[in-house]
């Protein structure tokens, strides 16, 4: 126990699984909480002692599904091996700390989603004065080496962390205490760590030694980490996701995302005793560098899940994902979430798209190619990480094997007609030191390698003659023994004589009595048995000794040469990944260029006005889930020069809240580069997308829904530019009609008068119409109903013009409420219209047509209230009129 105490002191904020024999085990209160959430039965040691330590234990083969569990709870857990040989150790067998697993530093291949990154981050807090305000970001995902860090607003980190959605959060412990992050940390549900957090020359000392060259400075002059020998930097990866740094912060702010970097690299580094991490730069990012988009807005556009089950299913990214790769779907996910701002940069993405897009042959070839290609960036980590399997080499090498005629096929189609788009750079792929790790690793490996180098046939014939031999002798040494059987009957004479085994003697040489007298001197007696003697010689005791040894020898010398593969494949690391990097942006332009083939996109024009003109737009994830034709286009024309702000009106249901949703998703497919939903699109650049849709409490906050409504509004009117788009549904009805329509024409002209932004605004408020009147660039429009036999259909079609009425009760009779409340919301519908309350007369109370006794009906009277008019046809009216005349004669 006293290795056990040891180990915890040092974790005391992990779940310890320390090996015993064939058991990993828990002890105190790890055993108690792991007892409890992963259903295991929890006993005790020393059993019948007062004070008996809890204990409970899982099967090391069966350990990595429990520590996954462990870890999805938001637990870190520490595993704790054997670390010699029980056969030779002297007393105790001594355990060390071999890994440490934490949610945001996860390796588990099995577990891991293979399209979305695995992220832990550090969060620094600026220090007095200007910089208060201040925070440094840096994200880590220690499966594929990705790293970035920023300086930004503090008001604007739960808006950056919701687009990266790291696993656990790192910071000093009063930083986690603050307010600012213990609120990010809540809404993300993420797990924390307390850390010491280096000063700025400190933390450049520590990238530095990590052999991290800083932006903007020369690369240190030290060595790499020793777990990747020779490892060069790698060229320039994937065009990043930019984080929200504040503009013009100076050296002071960059400090704060350089000890931000330096604090999670730190931490990831200890989760690792045994190997180095797989990162080879640091990127550090600007604001500027990407489409704005908010916590609400990725949230209520479902961009990568939707809002009703946070599931990917009904997102705008399953539209667009026909990735072939893990690599590009995780490219994918990044792009769709940080659009660009910088309009050469879209168009060179637009280019490849188009490229493939011109090409579809080529491109259905390129996906089916991609898919045989295995996940080249996390593969790379594991070599790094000192984790490949045999396996993991296997599919690094037949990836590797794939790329030149990947390259090929690419450069081939170029060369036919028109350049390649520089997007779609190959030369990563036919880099010569990728080449140089395939062919040893195609030279090395046998065809189908087991998972577990244990289970051993790793290393192919022929590469090790130690290896060779080991395998022969481990099999007997049948073959030896057949020589020497062979060479012994020639040299002796004697034709009977066999070399047999046992397991009491050994290997020996069987000679029947009638041949005792050729017996060579050097035979050694070994035993008499009825039909003769047993002799054993040096070759056959020296062959035995062999044979004993030959599978630990064996096993032994297959580690050591597979430990040398995997370290040739640490060592090109860095091209790896930039290969993996190259598949990635190939792989994700296919993908726009599939779902644009597939759902007739087009290329927007992307400039730098301020003009966002639409023909014949669609909303992507819905025209998906109707049949084909049946999804109603519309235009959109937005200038802040003239058509500044849009008041939308008309019922629910008509199709208010999609048309705006449909503006922002195809503006910011077009900001990352892909093509569009519509017949025609110009996408004046935007910097940032705000969005008010919806509507929904804050219990964890103790906020109602008109007070998160109110909050979201009021960041909206703090942030927007006059570049940015606002998208807002209903502002102002979680309160009574006086106080929302007032609040409704207040925002509006706020966004006229002083912000000018391009603006969406749905209502169901008609005084708002008359703000055309007074205000030059709001427009009004409305959806198209149509009114037919006393029910109304959604034409879907935006109009100029305010709607005349809201349509509600019709729609609450579309939804089913019962005939006798929609009869009875009518006549108060009608009162109310008239100018009445419904306090003036005691017939409008809503209870009194129940509480009042029913008087005598006539039969005309009786028969009238029978007649359902929202279900009589006119030929049914007249004989009902009829009828009535008759009974009333």
């Amino acid at each position: 126990m006293r290795q056990f105490l040891d180990i915890k002191e040092q974790h005391a904020d992990a779940i310890v699984l320390f090996r015993l024999g064939d058991f990993y085990e828990m002890f105190f209160d790890d055993a108690v909480v792991a007892a409890r959430q992963l259903d295991l039965t929890l006993t005790t040691r020393d059993k019948g002692k007062e004070d008996a330590v809890p204990m409970c234990g899982v099967p090391h083969h069966a350990a990595r599904g429990y520590v996954a569990k462990l870890i999805e709870l938001g637990h870190k857990v520490v595993i704790a091996e054997q670390v010699e040989d029980p056969k030779l150790a002297k007393g105790l067998v001594r355990r060390a700390v071999t890994r440490i697993v934490t949610p945001g530093v996860f390796l588990d291949e099995e577990s891991l989603e293979p399209g979305v990154g695995r992220y832990v981050a550090a969060i620094v807090r600026g220090g007095a004065g200007e910089a208060d305000n201040l925070l440094g970001l840096a994200y880590l995902d220690a499966t594929t080496g990705e790293f970035r860090a920023a300086t930004l607003r503090a008001d604007a980190l739960a808006d950056e962390l919701a687009r990266v959605a790291p696993r656990e959060l790192v910071a000093s412990a009063d930083d986690l205490a603050s307010n600012v992050v213990a609120r990010v940390q809540r809404r993300l549900r993420a797990a924390t760590s307390p850390v010491v957090i280096p000063e700025a020359d400190e933390a450049r000392a520590a990238l530095a030694e990590a052999g991290l060259p800083l932006p903007g400075e020369p690369a240190p002059a030290r060595a790499p980490a020793p777990a990747a020998p020779g490892r060069r930097r790698a060229r320039p990866a994937a065009p990043a996701a930019p984080t929200a740094a504040a503009p013009d912060a100076g050296e002071d702010a960059r400090a704060l995302a350089l000890r931000a970097a330096a604090a999670v690299l730190r931490y990831a580094q200890a989760t690792q005793p045994g190997g180095a991490l797989p990162v080879v730069r640091l990127e550090v990012y600007e604001t500027s560098d990407a489409l704005g988009l908010d916590e609400t807005a990725v949230a209520d556009l479902e961009l990568v899940e939707t809002m009703l089950g946070k599931r990917k299913h009904g997102s705008l990214l399953e539209v667009l994902d026909h990735t072939a790769t893990a690599p590009g779907a995780r490219l994918l996910r990044r792009w769709l979430l940080f659009p660009l701002v910088d309009v050469a940069a879209i168009r060179r993405r637009q280019d490849a798209v188009a490229w493939l897009v011109e090409r579809p042959e080529e491109l259905a070839g390129l996906l089916a190619a991609l898919r045989e290609i295995a996940d080249l960036e996390r593969l790379a980590g594991r070599t790094t990480l000192g984790v490949a399997t045999p396996r993991d080499l296997a599919r690094l090498r037949d990836a590797l094997a794939r790329l030149p005629a990947l390259a090929e096929r690419l450069t081939r189609a170029a060369a036919s007609s028109v350049e390649l788009p520089p997007v779609l750079d190959v030369a990563p792929l036919v880099d010569p030191a990728v080449a140089r790790l395939h062919a040893r690793l195609a030279a090395a490996l046998v065809d189908a390698p087991p998972t577990l180098l244990k289970d051993g046939a790793v290393i192919r014939d022929g590469v090790d003659a130690v290896i060779d031999e080991c395998r022969r002798l481990a099999d007997g040494g049948k073959e030896e023994i057949l020589a020497i059987e062979v060479r012994e009957r020639e040299q002796s004479g004697i034709g009977s004589l066999k070399v047999r085994y046992n397991r009491v003697f050994g290997y020996y040489i069987e000679i029947s009595k009638s041949q005792l007298g050729r017996v060579p001197a050097h035979y050694q007696r070994k035993q008499t048995v009825a039909t003769g003697e047993r002799y054993v010689t040096a070759e056959l005791a020296e062959l035995e000794r062999k044979v004993q040894t030959a599978e630990a020898t064996l096993a032994e010398r297959e580690l050591q040469r597979f430990t040398e593969l995997v370290r040739e494949a640490a060592a090109v690391a860095p091209e790896l990944s930039a290969a993996g990097a190259a598949l990635a942006v190939i792989d994700t332009c296919c993908s726009l260029g599939e779902a644009a083939l597939r759902y007739g996109y087009t290329r927007p024009d992307v400039d730098d006005g301020l003009v966002l003109h639409i023909e014949d737009g669609r909303h992507p994830v819905i025209e998906r889930l109707l049949r084909a034709g049946e999804f109603v286009p519309n235009d959109c024309h937005l200038d802040p020069g003239a058509d500044q702000l849009l008041l939308i009106t008309g019922p629910n249901m008509a199709g208010k809240s999609t048309f705006m949703r449909q503006i922002a998703h195809i503006v910011i497919l077009a900001q990352l580069g892909s093509f569009v939903p519509a017949r025609r699109a110009t996408i004046g650049l935007c910097d940032r997308i705000f969005t008010r849709v919806g509507a929904a409490d804050d219990l964890s906050a103790g906020d109602s829904t008109f007070m998160v409504e109110m909050r979201e509004t009021a960041a909206i009117l703090a942030r927007a530019t006059r570049r940015s788009l606002v998208v807002l549904d209903e502002v102002g009805r979680g309160t009574s009609t006086f106080d929302g329509v007032s609040i409704a024409w207040a925002v509006c002209e706020f966004l006229h008068d002083a912000i000018a932004a391009r603006t969406l605004f749905a209502t169901h408020y008609h005084e708002l119409v008359a703000l055309a009147e007074s205000r030059p660039r709001v427009r009004n429009f409305s959806v198209a109903v149509r009114e037919h036999h006393g029910t109304i259909v959604f034409l879907r079609h935006l109009v100029p013009g305010g709607a005349s009425r809201s349509y509600g009760i019709e729609v609450a009779r579309l939804a089913g409420l019962p005939r006798s409340v929609i009869s009875r919301a009518r006549q108060i519908l009608g009162r109310l219209e008239g100018g009445a309350s419904l306090g003036q007369s005691p017939q409008l109370s809503l209870l009194a047509h129940v509480a009042a006794p029913t008087p005598a009906l006539s039969e005309v009277e009786r028969r009238l209230r029978e007649v359902d008019l929202d279900q009589t046809t006119p030929l049914e009216a007249l004989a009902i009129l009829a009828e009535l005349r008759r009974l009333g004669a």
